[in-house]
């Protein structure tokens, strides 16, 4: 059997992931034997969540195929610059950590405690002046706190994980890329996912995905063609 401590950090780190919703697929990806190169990622990026990622964020699908591009070349050896990766990284994730963020479940929140605040006699004086009643209040406050928690939500994480993972592209770092693969594909989940079910089969096509992509790179290496 395979020695799983012989495989690469990355792969560990991308599979734990990728296989916590199918036993077979984490079957299957376990019981894999000879070299896992890390152009593997950049293909799987290119091929399978590249093109996935096209009908989440219809509005961003110039910077996703300048993003494709890079892992297209990446995969082939071509390496692009820190600066290069970071530029078109941050967008896509900017958007991807806006798109994953619970806003439903914040918003609820925040609107419950608003509803409080509005409905207490101390402040019905001031409510009834500036917004008419309580739920008005409530429907103002919990826009402008869930917006701004989203949006800081998503900067926070899209910047620090366009940073580490433009320095691990560009220096071809597999071990730094281990840091923020899996991460990175939790929100590419949320963001294409908003059940169970939908959630399930995003991670059931990204495992597939995963496992052609490593035909591919196998086929090319042995001059064979793969289907």
């Amino acid at each position: 059997m395979n020695d799983p401590i012989s495989m690469p950090r990355w792969w560990l780190a991308l599979t734990k992931v990728l296989c916590e919703a199918d036993s077979n697929a984490a079957l299957r990806l376990r019981q894999l034997r000879g070299q896992v190169p890390f152009q593997l990622f950049h293909l799987w990026q290119a091929d399978v969540v590249m093109p996935m990622l096209w009908e989440a964020l219809p509005e961003h699908q110039q910077a996703l195929l300048v993003l494709q591009s890079l892992h297209q070349r990446a995969a082939l050896g071509v390496i692009g610059r820190q600066g290069e990766w970071r530029a078109t990284l941050k967008p896509v994730l900017l958007a991807l950590y806006r798109k994953a963020y619970a806003y439903d479940a914040a918003y609820a929140k925040a609107h419950a405690s608003a509803m409080t605040y509005g409905r207490a006699p101390a402040n019905s004086a001031m409510i009834s002046e500036h917004f008419g009643d309580a739920e008005a209040f409530a429907e103002y406050y919990a826009q402008l706190n869930t917006e701004a928690a989203a949006t800081a939500f998503a900067q926070a994480h899209a910047s620090a994980n366009a940073e580490v993972s433009a320095r691990a592209f560009a220096d071809d770092d597999a071990d730094t890329c281990a840091q923020v693969c899996g991460a990175s594909v939790r929100v590419y989940v949320e963001a294409c996912a908003s059940s169970d079910e939908q959630r399930h089969a995003v991670f059931n096509h990204l495992a597939a995905g995963l496992d052609r992509s490593l035909a591919t790179l196998q086929s090319r290496s042995t001059g064979e063609r793969h289907e």
